[in-house]
């Protein structure tokens, strides 16, 4: 627990706000590849993530998934956030991408300590300016960027989100993701590796210093 301990204090310095969430919140571990909200489910317990790495995605009625962000460590998710605070069914699913270890925090404790902690309330506006902000340039790439830029954009997301260059994910999880078809990213990444840009290899993806 040393590191949740750890990971509080630097997000909210408050330690009476800190002993708090210790109490109140739940900590779990979860396996690689386990969905840990579905869409169409009300909201009781809010996530942040302590170690490892969770996606959040939307699926239409033909499965097509489309990725909406990643929530790496010190970070929640401000969809379940705003679900949960006005008792609203998810609008979207999370899956864990690596292990991942998470403190759940009860949805009506969340809405008492945002009226008593000045804190909380500036960790949950700072999460919804970012996620604004990664929607904008969700928008603005999906209306005015073609799919290589996109691709490129979205290798060096995954790669930031995990401090490492060499990214563990095949073509049809990258389609996926981008709401497009295998043999698109197959043809783009093929083009990348021609420019040395990036190295293909079974089930990872390296990218080079020349992306």
């Amino acid at each position: 627990m040393e590191k949740v301990v750890a990971l509080l204090k630097e997000i909210f310095v408050d330690k009476v706000l800190v002993s708090i969430l210790l109490e109140k919140s739940v900590y779990v571990e979860i396996e690689e590849g386990k969905k840990i909200l579905d869409e169409g489910n009300y909201i009781k317990t809010i996530p942040i993530v302590i170690e490892g790495r969770v996606k959040v995605l939307r699926c239409d009625e033909s499965g097509k998934e489309l990725l909406l962000y990643h929530i790496i460590p010190g970070e929640s998710c401000a969809l379940s956030i705003a679900a949960g605070l006005n008792h609203e069914k998810s609008v979207a699913y999370a899956v864990t991408e690596v292990k991942t270890n998470l403190l759940l925090i009860p949805v009506n404790d969340l809405q008492e300590m945002l009226r008593e902690y000045p804190r909380i309330n500036n960790f949950v506006l700072k999460l919804f300016h970012q996620r604004f902000n990664e929607l904008i340039s969700f928008i603005d790439s999906i209306a005015f960027k073609n799919m290589d830029f996109r691709l490129v954009n979205h290798l060096k997301k995954m790669s930031a989100a995990t401090g490492n260059r060499i990214i563990e994910t095949t073509h049809q999880q990258l389609a996926d993701e981008l709401g497009t078809a295998r043999e698109v990213v197959s043809r783009l990444l093929k083009q990348l590796e021609k420019e040395n840009k990036v190295k293909n290899h079974r089930g990872t993806i390296e990218l080079t210093d020349l992306l």
